[in-house]
């Protein structure tokens, strides 16, 4: 089912039916055309989605090891060893997307910066 298409008369528009999908028996077709229908839906930038997603992935990577107050390279070391191939795909995007949180993070501490010294 594509939740994007433009509703037919009578039909619900595409937010509508996002919000009222039952997803918890969904396909991961379905599933992926809801994430991109709510995608669509915000202001973010392809890169702040990218980012997103990328984030989304290495949390959801980590997730079933980082439990019972587990540190992350405990966690990554059990992602490893029971899944070496996710593991990889993990370590492979974790510097990029912590080089854009930081170059983020800096451009904003730059602006901050540069609106202090605008203020005087």
């Amino acid at each position: 089912m594509d939740v994007r298409h433009a509703p037919h008369s009578g039909e619900r528009s595409p937010r509508r039916r996002l919000l009222t999908m039952d997803l918890s028996k969904a396909d991961p077709a379905t599933v992926a055309d809801a994430m991109a229908t709510l995608l669509d839906s915000t202001s973010l930038s392809h890169e702040d989605r990218v980012q997103l997603l990328g984030n989304a992935l290495v949390m959801e990577a980590l997730r079933p090891h980082w439990v019972d107050g587990r540190r992350p390279g405990e966690a990554h070391r059990l992602l490893r060893t029971s899944d070496p191939e996710l593991a990889d795909a993990v370590e492979s995007l974790a510097p990029m997307l912590l080089g854009r949180a930081e170059a983020r993070d800096d451009a904003q501490h730059a602006i901050a910066e540069a609106e202090e010294l605008l203020a005087f």
